[in-house]
């Protein structure tokens, strides 16, 4: 079971990354094929990915403001006011890519994911070390008697972390089949578990194989570990708009900084 359990979180984080691809794939190929016939491939790609340092600095900031928002709203372990200057990381879309997302920056706690329909969708914690080493602090603080797992207050912690989120959890409920998961690093049939508990919606459709919803969290500290929910409709939050259109030029263009790692 602890295997199982490091698979699923390793398989959703790769879902993230493989989602961010294909979109920009997709992205991609409708631009490069009517539009710019005669571009080179490198010509194709660098007006995909260009953009300007006024669209960049404006989608940073709605980002970033979308952030504090969430801390606040989830009582995240964070400073306060989240800015630019305290952030270690950012990534934002070109508008040409916009489809990907609007794009994600990473505090020395968390990553706050602006993607799906544009609106806040993700969280992450942000492990500073290796996952492993972390399930293996974790192991050794808490390693309770199976007799203590709580499914039914683990699903009821998770539906109010959505809820404080402005996700849309009787909907995810009514569409969604719930399952609730402990860390077992002894294996399925182990005598302990420890209490970081992964609670997720999976449509009963079956149609897709990620999951609608997920919600991870450390019972004992209650320490959020990751929020997400992969459909617009289930998220009640507005999406956020660029107020202006910033169209590259040769003169105004910024290439190679979509990853921005502030001094």
């Amino acid at each position: 079971m602890a295997t199982n359990f490091l698979f699923i979180r390793l398989i959703a984080c790769l879902i993230l990354s493989l989602t961010f691809c294909v979109r920009a794939q997709s992205n991609s190929n409708l631009l490069s094929k009517p539009s710019w016939p005669k571009m080179t491939a490198k010509q194709r790609y660098e007006k995909l990915n260009s953009t300007t340092s006024a669209y960049r600095k404006e989608a940073l900031q709605l980002v970033i403001d979308e952030a504090n928002r969430v801390a606040q709203e989830l009582n995240l372990p964070e400073n306060l006011p989240i800015t630019e200057r305290n952030i270690i990381q950012a990534f934002i879309s070109p508008p040409q890519m916009v489809k990907v997302g609007l794009g994600n920056i990473t505090t020395s706690n968390y990553t706050y994911y602006v993607t799906v329909g544009d609106k806040f969708s993700y969280l992450e914690k942000h492990f500073s070390d290796v996952m492993n080493k972390d399930y293996a602090e974790l192991r050794t603080q808490y390693l309770w008697p199976m007799s203590r797992i709580d499914t039914n207050a683990a699903f009821q912690s998770a539906t109010q972390w959505l809820a404080a989120a402005s996700m849309d959890v009787q909907a995810i409920n009514r569409d969604c089949n719930v399952h609730v998961e402990a860390f077992t690093p002894e294996g399925k049939n182990g005598a302990h578990f420890v209490p970081l508990y992964r609670v997720y919606w999976t449509e009963k459709t079956g149609k897709s194989f990620a999951p609608a919803a997920s919600v991870e969290f450390l019972e004992p500290t209650k320490s959020l570990r990751q929020l997400r929910v992969n459909k617009t409709e289930y998220i009640l939050r507005p999406s956020l708009q660029i107020t202006n259109i910033y169209l590259p030029s040769p003169t105004n263009t910024f290439r190679g900084g979509m990853l921005i790692k502030p001094q």
